[in-house]
């Protein structure tokens, strides 16, 4: 009996992660901006101490 071996086509892989090409994108998401502006905001508050180069 031989085995029989099933393919998805909205399926791909990658490295160690799977990609799936019909799945909703929340780009736009009020909730994705609201907490990307706020990461933005307090990165750009962040700065790193000059080390001493010699």
């Amino acid at each position: 009996m031989s085995a029989v071996n099933k393919t998805d086509t909205n399926t791909s892989y990658s490295g160690g992660a799977t990609v799936v090409k019909n799945m909703k994108s929340h780009a736009n998401d009020p909730f994705f901006v609201k907490k990307a502006a706020q990461a933005k905001a307090i990165v750009s508050k962040l700065t790193l101490p000059e080390s001493d180069k010699k």
